[in-house]
């Protein structure tokens, strides 16, 4: 059990933690809201979106998550005794799902699109779709949020009838394990992700690639990038996508392909929110034009 003192530093932890993510919603808000933005203005307001979601919503929500964790472990409230802290793990789970599965799909939708340049004529009313989602997203999360803190405050529905108390040790260990699971698969899968995002693609000399059409591919995480990069006369005439994950943030990083044309190179800038896959498409296309050297 925690002291009062370890009680107190724990509260002011969580409440930090709280008052970041509250922040980095309400921030992204108003930079959402900004009107009249040029083009390369659009891209710099969705990329400060993008860093405030990766870099605060999200490592704030996990702080919440875990000082509240502890909170409930190694104090008498524990995890299930009383109705108002059940709610409140419910209502996080909720927070949970709404950030992740619409606020964050939109916000790398927004990046991408505006980091292309928005020159198709599709990309306009995906955007207006992606945008559109933001201000509700955020407008609902921050009402749970402020339930939650009014829960906390006010306690409410009493302590719950329970005949069987889960015991701190196995809490303990349900959670102990549950972290290390979480923590281990998540380490790698970020392991894997960052040497696919951070390979390094070659420059090939295309005065000794051939004129024609060339194909190569490559496979990461159980799908395949295949290209067909026609040349002629030393020179990367275009470049079509064989086969590609059905997405929308692997169509996004298709992107690259006028950044490719554009600079005779396949070591371009990635389409930001698609990093990952405008790599694979880049290594694909060096492949092919090493290929036939």
């Amino acid at each position: 059990m925690l002291e009062k003192t370890g009680r107190r530093w724990l509260r002011v932890i969580h409440i930090v933690f709280i008052a970041s993510l509250m922040g980095g919603l309400a921030s992204i808000l108003a930079i959402h809201v900004l009107p009249g933005l040029d083009t390369r203005q659009l891209f710099i307001a969705n990329y400060s979106i993008y860093s405030l979601f990766n870099m605060v919503v999200t490592w704030s929500f996990y702080g919440v998550v875990t000082t509240g964790l502890i909170y409930s472990v190694f104090t008498h409230w524990g995890l299930t005794k009383h109705w108002w802290i059940i709610g409140k793990w419910t209502g996080t789970v909720a927070l949970f799902i709404l950030v992740w599965i619409w606020l964050g799909p939109a916000i790398n939708g927004m990046v991408a699109l505006s980091d292309i340049g928005m020159q198709e004529s599709a990309v306009p009313h995906d955007y207006t779709e992606y945008h559109n989602t933001l201000t509700p997203v955020i407008a609902v999360a921050l009402l749970i949020m402020f339930t939650l803190i009014s829960i906390t405050i006010f306690r409410p529905w009493g302590q719950r009838s329970q005949k069987y108390e889960m015991r701190r040790g196995l809490v303990l260990s349900l959670t102990g394990i549950g972290v290390v699971l979480g923590v281990g698969l998540g380490l790698i899968g970020y392991y894997d992700l960052e040497s696919y995002r951070n390979m390094e693609i070659g420059n090939p000399d295309l005065t000794q690639v051939p004129d024609g059409i060339h194909r190569g591919s490559v496979s990461y995480s159980g799908f395949e990038y295949a290209v067909a990069v026609k040349m002629n006369e030393a020179m990367i005439v275009g470049v079509g996508v064989i086969q590609n994950r059905d997405s929308d943030y692997a169509r996004f990083a298709e992107g690259i392909i006028p950044r490719v044309i554009e600079k005779q190179s396949p070591d371009v800038d990635g389409i930001t929110g698609a990093t990952t896959t405008s790599k694979c498409l880049m290594k694909a296309i060096e492949i092919a034009l090493e290929g036939a050297i």
